[in-house]
């Protein structure tokens, strides 16, 4: 089948768009707990939702966060509340470019739509989410980064936050300097995901190179490391407090937003692929070529079930 490499939809442009709108609203999306709807997934397959889709879905604020595509609502019998509107998830892989000699590849990016289980009707009981006991969320912080493979050390010897690359350690003020032990752990989450991108982990240029204090690299790896800092706080089921919803951080993404369109799906994905890592997950070292391709492909019609 021929592969169609006609740009008809800007997809950066839509889903950055939507961000904007966001934070426009006073909504920062990576600052959103899913602590009581879950982690985005798909009803059937289970599997969560990844990077930019994270934040996508969860700022929906559903009181479940379980979706599914027009195609499996359809195929399990059940049907869409009339009135209701899908909403976007991106999909995207590397393909061959097509007559290429050398072997170059593309980055090939679609979006689809799909809705969560409270805009759908008849659904399957057997699909349905079940009530779950809470678990103790700080011992679960103590577990996540007791059991991190290749963890950095740890000290405590400076009365403020920062990873050392060159060293490759953290430095943390001591527990009872901060306010709650909430704060604590979003700190050291913050600086765990900075320290993902050594080169013995996931070996990030932002974090392994020259780094230059309000460069794109400096921003982007700060908004790598604060996203992931709430999905692990998430992820641990600690609440996620909105303490920088104030206009001047507001007005700064959304200048780096406005002036690079692909600037959130950097940022989202390293998060995600360092979460992974720490919690021992599938995570992969970061492709240069991610999110840099040409090719754009709108499909809102997709019958991808992820």
């Amino acid at each position: 089948m021929e592969q169609n490499f006609e740009k008809s939809v800007d997809v950066y442009s839509l889903v950055t768009n939507r961000i904007i709108e966001l934070l426009n609203a006073g909504t920062i999306p990576w600052q959103q707990s899913w602590t009581q709807g879950g982690i985005p997934r798909n009803l059937i397959s289970k599997r969560p939702y990844r990077g930019i889709n994270m934040l996508l879905l969860n700022s929906l604020n559903f009181p479940h966060n379980l979706f599914l595509t027009w195609k499996q609502i359809k195929t399990v019998g059940g049907s869409v509340i009339k009135g209701e509107k899908g909403h976007i998830v991106v999909f995207n892989k590397m393909l061959e470019k097509k007559d290429s000699d050398k072997g170059e590849k593309v980055f090939f990016l679609r979006y689809y739509k799909v809705f969560n289980i409270d805009q759908c009707k008849e659904l399957p009981v057997e699909f349905m989410p079940k009530e779950t006991d809470a678990h103790a969320p700080i011992l679960l912080c103590d577990d996540v980064i007791e059991n991190m493979e290749n963890k950095p050390k740890i000290v405590f010897k400076e009365k403020e936050a920062y990873y050392q690359p060159k060293g490759d350690f953290i430095n943390m003020p001591k527990i009872k300097s901060f306010h709650t032990i909430e704060d604590y752990y979003g700190v050291l989450f913050h600086e765990l995901i900075h320290s993902t991108g050594h080169e013995s982990r996931l070996n990030r240029k932002e974090v392994t190179g020259k780094i230059i204090f309000g460069s794109r690299d400096y921003s982007l790896e700060e908004l790598t490391a604060e996203i992931g800092a709430c999905f692990m706080k998430s992820h641990c089921g600690l609440s996620i407090e909105d303490l920088s919803n104030n206009a001047a951080y507001i007005q700064g993404w959304l200048e780096k937003l406005e002036s690079d369109k692909r600037f959130i799906f950097h940022a989202s994905s390293r998060a995600q692929k360092a979460v992974e890592y720490i919690i021992g997950g599938p995570a992969e070292k970061v492709d240069e070529a991610d999110y840099a391709g040409e090719i754009i492909v709108d499909s809102p019609e997709s019958e991808l079930a992820e």
